[in-house]
């Protein structure tokens, strides 16, 4: 059985844009965690960490669909 990372190197082969995911995911990690350190949102804040909260989560399902469909096929 392949673990994540092995899928995550094949996903990066078959998949092109694979690396521009996790590069994106990277970012908005990065940024999230910045704006959850502070000790008071504004409500604009507080929307925006929503949002990319959410951005991040959709990234995260495209990679990780990416790594199943690389590992099904590498098991045909």
């Amino acid at each position: 059985m392949l673990r994540d990372e092995n899928l995550k190197a094949l996903a990066r082969e078959k998949f092109h844009h694979f690396k521009t995911l996790e590069k994106k995911h990277q970012e908005l990690d990065d940024i999230i965690d910045k704006m959850e350190k502070k000790r008071v949102l504004t409500p604009q804040e507080e929307v925006e960490l929503e949002k990319l909260k959410k951005e991040r989560l959709r990234l995260r399902d495209e990679m990780l669909l990416l790594m199943k469909k690389a590992k099904e096929e590498s098991e045909k």
